[in-house]
């Protein structure tokens, strides 16, 4: 039986989201590299793949650091807005998030969400088992056509500032939304339904 589910994740959102599912888990918020080449972001679904990794990973180097002894499920996760192959990542100002939302308006995109669970199993310094297993998932969104005004009145509202795509479906970035196909719970930050599927007990007590 897992004893620990770790959230290796700062996002509020994804937090809600695992809670919301049933699950007891604890936050372990980490720094990680998120830089990446020009070979790694030509597949996007590769990419969000290494980034969750690299968190998860950053999270399980943290935890050996630490005493610890037991069982515990880490999970790293990433999420990327996509269009034409092109990834629009968090916006570093307003006037990069209006860039964002003009380059998406009246266009379908993809949004893609990489996840990374590691199991570990520590019984002493020489004696640790991990194994880990990496997935993605893809939903389409698909934007209403945006007047500048639109984009700047959202934009005002400070919600792009965070978000992969500058913009949060689940606030009021749901305005901007003609529709989606997928998983909803993708768009907003972590695939849930995918990961307990691969990971049933996860639910366990």
């Amino acid at each position: 039986m897992i004893k620990d589910v770790i959230l290796a994740s700062g996002s509020p959102r994804r937090r809600e989201l695992l809670a919301k599912a049933g699950v007891k888990f604890q936050v372990f918020q980490v720094k990680a590299d998120e830089t990446l080449s020009e070979e790694e972001t030509a597949d996007v679904g590769r990419a969000s793949e290494i980034l969750a990794e690299r968190k998860a990973a950053a999270a399980v180097q943290a935890i050996l650091a630490q005493p610890y002894v037991g069982q515990a499920t880490i999970i790293g996760a990433d999420t990327m807005v996509a269009l034409d192959g092109k990834i629009y990542g968090k916006p570093r100002s307003a006037e990069a998030a209006q860039a964002t939302l003009r380059a998406l308006s009246g266009q379908t995109h993809q949004v893609v969400t990489g996840v990374s669970v590691w199991r570990l199993l520590y019984a002493a310094p020489d004696d640790v088992k991990m194994g880990r297993r990496n997935f993605h998932v893809v939903s389409n969104v698909t934007f209403k056509d945006l007047s500048d005004e639109e984009i700047a009145a959202y934009v005002r509202t400070g919600e792009s500032r965070d978000k992969a795509g500058a913009y949060g479906i689940q606030g009021e970035g749901a305005k901007l939304v003609a529709s989606y196909e997928g998983d909803y719970d993708n768009i907003v930050g972590l695939p849930v339904t995918a990961l307990l599927e691969l990971f049933p007990d996860l639910l366990e007590d």
